[in-house]
């Protein structure tokens, strides 16, 4: 995987056991959490800038956080951009709001279906610094 993340069609996966997707429904509410293994798993990722990118999946334009979860919505209000910061040691990528860089994407650790909520990163002391599976992620880059 390439550090420099770029626009195009990925699934994002998690980096827990099994590497599962994140996702939403087939049923289309004017929003939905974010959530691990379900139906639909194409994400839209536009880079804005220097690592920095508006996300979308399943048909739907923006992506944002509500109750400290991801969610995916019809609302323009709810577009949040995206900080997606290469983690080498790892080979994968944390996913942090612009607005607040020290929360990023998390997953419950033993939770196949765990929705994506919005957590402080958690760095382990050492050098380089290892971060946990349950904030990691990876876009496996889609054929369109």
């Amino acid at each position: 995987m390439a550090p420099n993340l770029t626009s195009g069609t990925f699934r994002v996966v998690s980096l827990i056991e099994g590497n599962p997707p994140a996702s939403v429904n087939l049923t289309r509410p004017a929003f939905q959490s974010v959530y691990l293994n379900g139906p639909v798993t194409t994400w839209a990722v536009e880079q804005e800038g220097d690592n920095t990118y508006r996300l979308s999946v399943g048909g739907y334009p923006y992506t944002g956080v509500l109750d400290n979860k991801v969610t995916a919505s019809i609302h323009p209000e709810q577009n949040v951009e995206w900080i997606a910061t290469y983690r080498e040691r790892e080979d994968a990528y944390t996913i942090s709001p612009i607005n607040d860089d020290i929360k990023g994407w998390t997953v419950g650790y033993d939770d196949p279906k765990s929705k994506i909520a919005l957590r402080i990163i958690i760095v382990r002391h050492s050098f380089p610094p290892q971060y946990l599976t349950t904030q990691l992620f990876r876009f496996e880059e889609l054929d369109e």
